[in-house]
């Protein structure tokens, strides 16, 4: 994986939501070998690298949220720590959708590969 970086802050809020998306694949695989298909808590996806919230979701809406590399789970409002490197594109009961957006959802794409 050879990712470029042009914008400091866009690695920063990148990378940190990747560490959080590995984490939370964890707990979707293991959800998903149990078949436990009630709402699961996960970790917010936020670029806070102190944040410890936890949202609550499918294993199924998460996999949905998963499924594009610019799309996160965060709490509500965590947006607000990106910098401008991610907007809020769905919000449901309990946490928001946002989307990756310039040199930081180009970073986010090149990690999930």
């Amino acid at each position: 994986m050879n990712v470029r970086v042009t914008d400091e802050s866009a690695e920063r809020v990148a990378r940190n939501n990747d560490i959080f998306r590995r984490a939370n694949e964890e707990i979707h695989a293991t959800a998903g070998s149990l078949g436990f298909d009630a709402p699961i808590p996960f970790l917010c996806e936020c670029t806070n690298e102190r944040c410890t919230a936890v949202v609550r979701i499918t294993a199924a809406d998460y996999a949905e949220i998963r499924s594009h590399p610019r799309h996160f789970v965060t709490a509500p409002g965590h947006q607000a720590d990106a910098d401008g490197h991610e907007r809020v594109i769905e919000r449901s009961d309990g946490y928001e959708t946002t989307e990756k957006v310039g040199e930081a959802g180009e970073i986010a794409e090149e990690l999930a590969e």
